[in-house]
């Protein structure tokens, strides 16, 4: 069973050795952001007891190593993706329930200062609710739409919303003023991988009935207190706002998943009327442009890459855009010369902010990158396999025209002189090293 839970999951991550515990005060802007960074490179979680003097727990790198991500979801290595786009079609209705964890504390006044929320980099205008998915009610088809959005904060209970006119939450958000409805909107702070992954899928359909059919039970959601949304009854804190539509101010910069800094635009401010919690809550946020955040958009696009890459060619195998998202590597067994090129432009035309596609065959490694550049060295023929696609749809905030071309790469080996490629093969590759050890150290005798 998959964890009910962000506590359950970090409980299990502490048992198995994936948690690291920081047990001592922080600070927002000048410790923390750094040691963060440091268990992403170790691929650890990272709970910090106290920050800036504050008792609320913080927790960053939830979903900063694919291997623990699949152990926790009960399949292998290589599951994690194909658990992911067999669900997409298995959606199950969350259950709305009366009373709920998140409800244990329901704050008199709001003061949005007194959360730990971090200041990530040097350039950042301030600090940044990163780890929080913004949830509203789509007024004409029933339907709740969960996704994230960068939330700048502003003051006691105004922040900063980064929005942009091609979501659908934006969608929704301009529906709700046309039908002169308050423009509302959550933020669940504090949740599982599941429905995390769930809330980054580009989909029509509710994410939570998606990480419904991804968990095999339904979400539990519990409706808000002063505004129509129902949110996941076992999230860590809820904050209960209206999008002010006429209230807007600059917004940034922030450090994005790109490793730069956005322009600074003048955005809707979101109004926060109300929180609620858990008794002891643990905040939870994510480094942007970080492996974390690559993972955790990563799994829901690979998941929709190999379903079109399958539709092309039944040999596709595998599919990764992780360690970067602009990058996409395809695995697969080909049977007739083209195949490759054919699976590289349905992951094109799938994901179209995929910059860079790269075919290999199923005896290389997609996730490591140092097997894939062996692939492209010794497999492709640079005049003939390589492709640069021109004027197509890319990244659509492109102030610079950097994301209308893409390059195709086909590393695979040809059909025609496969033997002439065969990989050379260490004998018993995975021999136990610790069980040949001697039990000394070196000396000179």
């Amino acid at each position: 069973m998959i964890e009910r839970d962000l506590r359950t999951y970090l409980q299990d991550a502490a048992r198995a050795g994936e948690l690291l515990f920081v047990d001592r005060d922080v600070d927002p802007a000048t410790e923390a952001p750094g040691l963060i960074k440091r268990s992403i490179e170790r691929e650890k979680i990272v709970l910090f007891r106290s920050v800036a003097g504050r008792s609320t727990r913080v927790v960053a790198n939830t979903l900063g190593s694919r291997r623990w991500l699949s152990e926790s979801f009960g399949c292998g290595t290589g599951g994690l993706v194909s658990r992911i786009r067999e669900h997409q079609s298995r959606v199950l209705a969350p259950e709305l329930v009366a009373s709920a964890p998140v409800k244990e504390v329901v704050a008199r006044a709001v003061d949005l200062r007194a959360l730990p929320i971090l200041t990530m980099h040097e350039g950042d205008a301030g600090p940044y609710i990163t780890g929080g998915i913004g949830i509203q009610l789509d007024p004409e088809s029933g339907r709740q739409n969960a996704g994230y959005y960068s939330l700048q904060l502003k003051g006691s209970d105004r922040l900063g919303l980064r929005m942009l006119a091609s979501t659908q939450g934006y969608e929704i958000f301009q529906r709700r003023l046309r039908l002169g409805l308050r423009t509302e909107m959550a933020v669940a702070i504090g949740l599982h991988p599941v429905e995390m992954i769930a809330a980054a899928t580009h989909t029509l359909l509710d994410e939570f009935a998606l990480a419904g059919g991804i968990r095999g039970e339904p979400v539990k959601l519990v409706k808000c207190e002063r505004i129509d949304v129902s949110v996941p009854a076992y999230a860590e804190i809820v904050l209960e706002g209206t999008i002010l539509a006429d209230d807007m101010e600059p917004e940034g910069p922030i450090g994005d998943w790109l490793g730069y800094y956005p322009l600074v635009e003048a955005r809707h401010i979101l109004k926060i009327e109300q929180l609620t919690c858990r008794r002891n809550p643990i905040y939870q946020t994510i480094l942007p442009g970080s492996a974390e955040e690559n993972l955790l958009l990563a799994i829901p696009r690979e998941a929709d890459v190999l379903r079109a890459a399958r539709r092309a060619v039944p040999g596709v195998r595998d599919v990764s855009l992780h360690p970067f998202l602009p990058v996409c590597v395809i695995q697969l067994t080909k049977a007739r010369e083209g195949e490759p090129m054919n699976a590289i432009l349905a992951a094109f035309g799938e994901v179209p902010f995929i910059k860079i596609c790269i075919a290999v065959d199923e005896d290389v490694d997609l996730h490591d990158a140092r097997d894939v550049l062996w692939a492209i060295v010794t497999r492709a023929k640079l005049d003939e396999d390589l492709e640069v696609i021109r004027n197509v749809l890319g990244f659509s905030r492109d102030p610079h025209h950097r994301h209308r071309s893409k390059l195709a790469v086909d590393a695979t080996a040809p059909l025609e002189h496969r033997e002439h490629f065969r990989r050379t093969r260490v004998v018993s590759p995975k021999g136990d090293l610790d069980a040949y050890l001697a039990r000394h150290e070196w000396r000179d005798d």
